[in-house]
Order: C-alpha cells, then sequence, then structure tokens
C-alpha cells in the first residue's frame, strides 16, 4: 500500500513539474488552460483545482504574475524596448501589457524603468562596505558551455526551509540513482527578484550537475543550464550576504561599467557545503550573463 502512495505522488508531481516548467520556458506563448491540462493527463475539471492547490493561487494567475514578473526584471537589466518585452512575455498588444504591468506594480512600464535604480539608492553605501571583503569586486569573464542538471524547485523566501527541503531532496535522489561523480557540480537558480516579487512566491531552483542522459521523475526535472558569456564573482562567507553581492553586482558595478546584461537568468554554484563548513568559510561562485 505504501509503494502504491508513493508511485501516484510521484506521479503527480511528475505531471505537475512537466507543466510548470513548460509555462516557465514558453511564456511568449498564448496558452490554452485546456492544452496545459492535457499536458498533465488530468481532466480540465480536476488540473485546475490540483495547480491551485500545488502554487498556492489559480493557474492563470500565476502565469500573469510571472509574466510581468519576468517583463519587470528586462525592463530593469536591459535596454530592450517596452514592446519587444511585453512580447517576449506573451503580450502582442501593448495597450495590455501596459494595463496589466501598471495593475501589479501601480506604474508604467517606462516609469518602472525610469525608477530602476532607486532600490540600490538607498544606503548602498553601507552595504556596499559590507560586501567589499567578501566579494571579489573584479569579476572573471567566461564563455560556458550548456550544462545539463536534474533540479527541483523551491517556492517561497530564499534560503528558508523550502529551499532545504529542495537540496535535501535532490539530493537523495542523486545518491539513489549514483549520479554523484568527479565534477559533479551544485548549482542554484533564483528565478524572481524578491525586490519585484512577494519572498514567499519566489522561485528558486536547486540544481546538480549530470552528464548521464536521465528522464524527468516526479518533481525532479531535467534541464540544461544555458551557455554563453559570463561575469563570475566569488563571495566568501555565509549565504545571507548574497543579497548585497547582488545589489553590488547589479546596483554598482553593471552601471558603471556600462554592461549589457544577458536575458539568462544568473546563477550561484556552491564550491563547499553547510554541512561540514563554518559559515565564514562557505565559498559561492555568482554567474551573471553579459552580452
Amino acid at each position: 500500500m505504501e509503494n502504491h502512495k508513493s508511485e501516484t505522488q510521484r506521479i503527480y508531481l511528475e505531471r505537475i513539474n512537466k507543466v510548470v516548467s513548460y509555462i516557465n520556458a514558453n511564456l511568449d506563448e498564448n496558452f490554452d488552460l485546456e492544452e496545459l491540462a492535457k499536458r498533465s493527463n488530468y481532466s480540465s475539471f480536476h488540473f485546475h483545482r490540483i495547480m491551485r492547490g500545488y502554487l498556492g493561487e489559480p493557474l492563470w494567475c500565476y502565469i500573469t504574475r510571472v509574466r510581468l514578473d519576468t517583463a519587470a526584471h528586462l525592463l530593469r537589466m536591459t535596454e530592450l524596448p517596452v514592446n519587444e518585452i511585453a512580447q517576449k512575455v506573451g503580450y502582442d498588444i501593448p495597450s495590455s501589457f501596459n494595463k496589466a504591468f501598471r495593475k501589479r506594480f501601480e506604474v508604467s512600464p517606462l516609469q518602472f524603468r525610469e525608477n530602476r535604480t532607486s532600490e540600490f539608492i538607498i544606503d548602498i553605501a553601507h552595504r556596499n562596505t559590507r560586501i567589499m571583503e567578501n566579494l571579489t569586486l573584479q569579476p572573471c569573464i567566461k564563455e560556458l558551455k550548456d550544462v545539463q542538471v536534474i533540479y527541483t524547485t523551491a517556492i517561497g523566501v530564499y534560503g528558508d526551509e523550502n529551499t532545504s527541503r529542495a537540496w535535501e531532496q535532490i539530493c537523495t535522489y542523486a545518491k539513489e540513482k549514483r549520479l554523484f561523480g568527479f565534477g559533479t557540480e551544485f548549482i542554484g537558480i533564483g528565478h524572481d527578484n524578491p525586490s519585484i516579487t512577494e519572498p514567499e512566491k519566489c522561485r528558486y531552483d536547486a540544481c546538480i550537475t549530470v552528464k548521464k542522459v536521465i528522464e524527468p521523475e516526479g518533481n525532479i526535472g531535467v534541464k540544461m543550464i544555458q551557455g554563453g558569456k559570463y561575469a563570475i564573482f566569488k563571495l566568501k562567507g555565509p549565504y545571507t550576504l548574497l543579497a548585497d553581492a547582488y545589489d553590488y553586482i547589479f546596483g554598482k558595478w553593471v552601471p558603471e561599467n556600462g554592461i549589457e546584461l544577458g536575458e539568462r537568468p544568473p546563477f550561484e554554484k556552491y564550491l563547499n557545503s553547510p554541512d561540514d563548513t563554518k559559515p565564514e568559510k562557505l565559498e559561492t561562485e555568482i554567474y551573471v550573463p553579459i552580452k
């Protein structure tokens, strides 16, 4: 009976993960909820209830929020025209995008872009002072190849118990499947900016690199982290310093050096483990996509 229950839960999570991964990777598509239900192999009647229970909000609200939060990130971090950003997140009609954006953020997309540095101005000198001794202020620039990872997603405040649980799940899975090997890397991807997205709704992927061909299973997904040119910063110290590090990178290093950012999400590579390393000795590489 217990095995049957575990198998049922595995299939349930696999179906949900399949839909969520598809949505996150195709925000420019005109989603049809009936078609999404078919992807999950659930009837549309059950599909909406299942997705709402998992996401904590109706599916269409999730799609709209992720689209607009992604647009806000692109407005803040790139110089892409507003209409092009709108199309990238699934809005073919600019007026519809402007209306939806204003409803979520209470300002127009252009106003949001004009005010994009405001979050860094307040107390930036203090935050920079805190991070100076822990972060390499000039990064190493490298061209990276695509890398395959297995991952599981946590939704919630970065670094909370959901993040820890995601790492426990992905590491247990990798151990059971004998996926650990020479050169295995541990990577974290934060898809949302807590200054844009409500912290309790932020998406974080706990990833482990794998070399063999493997299929998704349950809430364990498989994807490629896109290669390209990255600026790599090294941080030494507790993970609580990561927010300050990102503030320095995006609030000071990027504008002062005239950096044009890539559209890929930044990610973190953890060089040692908090299980056997003191917080002040932890080492993290921050990979920032650039053009």
